[in-house]
């Protein structure tokens, strides 16, 4: 461990370089917009990471990429699901994309080494 630096600090510096942004592109009249918007709520109770909703409706840029094809699913501005998700297929892509990120995979070996001991 560095010095100077206390094992919380570690963890905060960890936990907040290690969240990700989920980006639900929606409609406000989709009924699977809201499942996936809800399934996305209860994955995140478990697993930190930043979701938002965006309106694609409220864009005419947003509207023509999209078109009908709500809800579409991006972790870090990167689309991964269109249509229905489950919660486990959150999971895994929310895995599978922390572990592309190399400081990812450093900062959860530190992360499992400082709390080892």
């Amino acid at each position: 461990m560095a010095r100077g630096i206390e094992t919380s600090t570690w963890l905060l510096i960890v936990h907040s370089m290690d969240a990700l942004r989920v980006t639900i592109m929606s409609r406000r009249e989709c009924h699977l917009c809201r499942v996936v918007t809800r399934v996305a709520g209860q994955v995140q109770q478990d697993l930190p990471f930043h979701l938002s909703v965006v309106d694609v409706d409220s864009d005419p840029g947003l509207t023509a990429r999209y078109g009908d094809r709500v809800p579409v699913v991006l972790l870090n501005d990167r689309e991964t699901f269109a249509g229905k998700m489950t919660g486990g297929e959150l999971r895994e892509a929310i895995k599978r994309a922390r572990w592309r990120n190399p400081i990812s995979r450093i900062l959860s070996r530190m992360k499992l080494a400082l709390t080892r001991g």
